[in-house]
Formats: C-alpha cells, structure tokens, sequence
C-alpha cells in the first residue's frame, strides 16, 4: 500500500449559469452539514471554517476516485448526478469569479499540486487538476521532508498573505505520494463602516461561564434586516456589494445550534434571497478574532465519506495505478472583524497515504450581539458560502 499526503484546493472557471447554480447548491448543502457536524463534536466552541475550501479540495481529490468511493464522496457533497464534466466546467467557472484585486476587496484562491519525484501520477488525473482547477503542479523530493514541507508552506503563506501558516507541517513521511492543495484569501472594507469612537466595552454573555467585557462596535442606520421565527438577522455588504456578512443572532434561551438544525442549504436561499428587508435600526457587534484548526476525517466520515479514508478498500484509481486511501483531513482558518471590515483566509489540506425603503416602516430594530451567534460571509455572484462558522465565546 502506497502512501499520499493531499493538501486540497478549491476553485472554478467557465462554465453555464445553470451548473454553476448546481454546484452552489451542492456546496451550500454540504456547508450545512458540516458546520452542523463540527458544532456537535465540539459544544460550545467558537468554529470557523470554509465549507468552499474543503468542498474544492475533495472534489479534487474525486476527481481521482472511482466506484463506491466516488459515490460516498458526491453523496456528501451532494454532487451525485451531476456529470463530471458540468461539474468541473463549473468549479473554473466559480473560481474565475471568485478573482477580485479591487483596493477595497481582495477575494483570491489558488490551487497547487505537488509529487513525489517518481511517483506515477496519473496524466489524466494532472490534466484536471490543471484545466479546470488551474493548479500548479511541481515534482518535489519528498525524501527530504522539512524542506518539501517547508515550500508548501510557503505557498499556503503567499497565497493568504500570511494569515494561514505551517499547514503541511507534519504531513510527508516515507508515504507521502501526493499533496493538493487550496487556498481562499478575502479582506473586504464595510460598505458603511463602523464608527470607531462608537466603539466602547460592553458585556459579552459567553455560552458557559461569566460575561467577559468586550470591545463592541455600533452603527444606527437602514440595514437589510430579517426578523425570523426565534432570531434576527442583519446582512453587512462590503464595498462592491458582491460579498457580504449575515450575521444571525438567536434570541434569549436559544443557540447557535438550535438555529443550525432548522437551517440547510435550500432554507438559506429562501432565507437570505428574499428574506430582508430595509429597516432603520442599530446594531451591536463585537470586534473578533478567531484562528482554527480542524481536522475533518471524523465529521466527514459520519456525514457518510468512510470509503475513502478506508486503507484497502479506497478506490482511487483514477489517480494512482496502486491502491492509496485518504489519511488526513486538515483545514487551517482565519477571520478578524473590526470596524473598517473583515480579513478572512483558510487552506485545506488533504493527505493521502501509498443582498426600498417601505411606505410605513416598522419600528427601529435593535440587534445587540452580545451572547453566541452565527455568521457567514457569502458572495452573491455565485451565492456561494465561503466562510461561515459560530461564536460562542470571547
């Protein structure tokens, strides 16, 4: 049995509106339902994590599997049925719009690909990676560990600007055939920025323990407001009104996680596409920062993923001629909040071993965050999830 480290990136080009509509679906369905996994393996921990990252680098490494393990892998990410080609035509599609080097929004993602020198790639399998996901492929001797790892590194740095680091440290040892990865990077200035003399220290109710003074942001104006059945909801575009931030806070005696279970990805379409509304009022949100790392074997392999982690039964044989199986599962993830907007950045790696003003507007809302809440940042072009995750202390 061979060995491969697959560090996994995500991304997309040209292809029909209606595939690229699938594929965002698909990805929002499978973002979903591993935000709720992860939340339940870890109560009452902060998560942040790129549902968009993690469904692109498995879907690059399913590119490379074949029979039952396929199956498993599109199950779960909800991709069974699509063709191969509509959907890779739809991953370049995404990641062609998903490029932005305006001043005031920075949204980039890369892919790259890296082998054992000697190892017998597959050339099918590298000319997927490298039309539809445009993915840099390098021969590296492996055999000297730290410093392979040490350039992989370097790419997932370069590609974050620094945010994500050490992501393949660990990852390559005397099995390691194969390492893929993906890389997202987003920093975005508010719309209508925070006022930072608002800014002021204000009590935060964790979901255990004691309330913690907070530095907490306030603006008074029309936001795009929902009033759902057990929260309220804000959304916050950032300049170029592509991209925004909907913050979900759940009322009194609820969660995060209750808010979670009732929600997936078709609700969300309803919820955030006709759902708000213009609305006078104020909003309250904390100044954060969060850094994660996650390892997603187990919460994949309960959502139904067990083939291709299994050894002797994966079946990646549009990858490799000999048997290897999916080992590791890592993504690494970053999001700081503050008055002028949001930076945010995430790396995936896969190891593999051998949004009118109303005629008779409502009362003025009022949406104080101050106990555990859930975000996401989404890109409206594509209506695709790029990161979401849940608060519950600070």
């Amino acid at each position: 049995m061979v060995a491969t480290g697959l560090l996994v990136v995500w991304q997309t080009g040209l292809a029909d509106s209606t595939n690229l509509t699938a594929l965002a679906a698909a990805n929002n369905q499978f973002a979903f339902k591993l935000l709720k996994q992860l939340v339940a393996e870890q109560p009452g921990k902060n998560i942040f994590v790129s549902p968009y990252s993690a469904a692109t680098a498995l879907q690059m490494a399913a590119n490379g599997a074949a029979g039952r393990t396929k199956d498993e892998m599109e199950r779960v990410l909800g991709t069974s049925g699509m063709p191969v080609s509509a959907l890779n035509e739809a991953e370049s599609a995404a990641n062609s719009r998903l490029q932005s080097g305006d001043t005031n929004l920075i949204l980039a993602t890369a892919n790259a690909l890296w082998y054992r020198q000697g190892a017998e790639v597959k050339p099918d399998f590298l000319r997927l990676n490298l039309k539809y996901f445009q993915s840099a492929i390098n021969a590296l001797d492996f055999e000297n560990a730290p410093a392979a790892e040490a350039k992989i590194n370097r790419w997932a740095s370069d590609q974050t600007h620094g945010r994500i680091t050490n992501i393949a440290s660990e990852m390559i040892d005397q099995d390691t055939d194969l390492i893929l990865a993906n890389a997202i990077y987003f920093k975005g200035k508010w719309l209508d920025p925070f006022d930072a003399k608002l800014t002021k220290e204000r009590p935060f109710h964790p979901a255990a323990g004691s309330e913690v003074q907070m530095p907490m942001m306030e603006m008074s104006k029309h936001f795009n407001h929902r009033q759902g059945t057990g929260y309220q909801a804000v959304r916050l575009p950032y300049m170029g009104y592509d991209l925004a931030m909907y913050v979900f806070l759940p009322d009194p005696g609820s969660s995060p996680m209750k808010l979670l279970q009732i929600m997936n990805g078709d609700n969300w379409r309803r919820i955030t596409m006709p759902g708000f509304s213009d609305r006078e009022g104020t909003v309250v949100l904390p100044k954060f920062k969060l850094e994660t790392t996650l390892e997603l074997n187990h919460p994949l392999q309960t959502l139904g993923m067990n083939l291709a982690f299994t050894r002797g039964k994966a079946d990646f044989s549009n990858l490799f001629a000999d048997p290897h199986f999916i080992s590791e599962v890592r993504q690494k993830a970053f999001v700081e909040v503050n008055e002028e907007g949001t930076e945010a950045a995430a790396v995936t790696a896969i190891r593999m071993d051998a949004a009118s003003i109303e005629l008779n507007p409502p009362k003025p809302f009022e949406m104080i965050v101050d106990r555990p809440f859930l975000f996401a940042i989404v890109d409206a072009q594509t209506e695709l999830i790029l990161f979401m995750g849940t608060v519950n202390e600070l």
